[in-house]
C-alpha cells in the first residue's frame, strides 16, 4: 500500500524561452503501518485456520471483525457461522485454552447461581498477538522435536542406501518426505515469527 501522493512539486522548466509548460511531479511513500496490519492480518488468519479450520477461522472471523468487536454467546456464534454445535464448542474450548477467544461470565440476574450464568466469548486484540506468538514458538519447538525424531529414525537406512530391500526404500522416501514437510513448515513459523516480532 501507497499513501496519497504529497502536494505536487511544480519543476519550472523555462528551457526554449519559457514557452515549455511547467513539469508536474508526483511523490509517492509506503504506508509501513497499513502494510505490517495487512501482514499480521493475513498471517493470523492462516494461523488460525491452520490450526482450528474453516470452522475456527468463521468464527474467529465474527469476533474479531465485527464493528465494535462482539462479545456473543456460544449458541449465536454457532448459529452465524453455521457450525455444529458439538464441534463448535470443541474448537471454542481450545481456542480459549490457548488464549486466541476469551470467555466472560455474565450472571442472568442478580444472586443467581453459578448455574444460572452465561458465558460470552470475544476476542482481545490487545492479547492475541502475544497469545499467537508464544503459539508460533510453542510450534517450532514442536517442529523441531519431530524432525530430531524423523531424521534419527532415517539415519541407519541412509547409511546402508546400496543395500536396501524394496520395504527399506518405501521407508527411506517416505522419511524424506516427511523432513521435507517439516522443513516447509519451518518457513511458513518463520515468517510468522518475522511479522509478530514486528508488531
Amino acid at each position: 500500500p501507497a499513501s496519497p501522493p504529497a502536494a505536487p512539486v511544480v519543476a519550472g522548466g523555462a528551457r526554449h524561452g519559457g514557452d515549455q509548460p511547467p513539469v508536474v511531479m508526483l511523490e509517492w511513500c509506503i504506508d509501513w503501518g497499513t502494510v505490517k496490519k495487512l501482514l499480521t492480518n493475513a498471517t493470523t488468519s492462516q494461523i488460525i485456520r491452520d490450526q482450528f479450520g474453516t470452522e475456527g477461522l468463521r468464527m474467529f472471523n465474527l469476533l474479531r471483525e465485527s464493528s465494535p468487536p462482539q462479545k456473543l454467546e456460544d449458541k449465536q456464534i454457532f448459529e452465524i457461522c453455521f457450525v455444529q454445535p458439538l464441534e463448535g464448542r470443541e474448537i471454542l474450548n481450545e481456542m480459549v485454552r490457548r488464549s486466541v477467544v476469551n470467555w466472560q461470565e455474565v450472571p442472568r440476574g442478580g444472586g443467581a447461581p453459578l448455574t444460572a450464568s452465561f458465558w460470552l466469548y470475544y476476542v482481545d486484540l490487545r492479547r492475541l498477538n502475544a497469545s499467537l506468538l508464544w503459539n508460533v514458538l510453542q510450534a517450532t519447538l514442536n517442529l523441531r522435536v519431530r524432525f530430531r525424531l524423523e531424521v534419527d529414525k532415517g539415519r541407519l537406512l541412509e547409511s546402508r542406501q546400496g543395500s536396501l530391500t524394496k520395504k527399506e526404500i518405501h521407508a527411506l522416501k517416505e522419511g524424506r518426505r516427511k523432513e521435507d514437510i517439516i522443513e516447509r513448515s519451518f518457513l511458513v513459523l518463520d515468517a510468522a515469527l518475522l511479522i509478530y516480532r514486528m508488531t
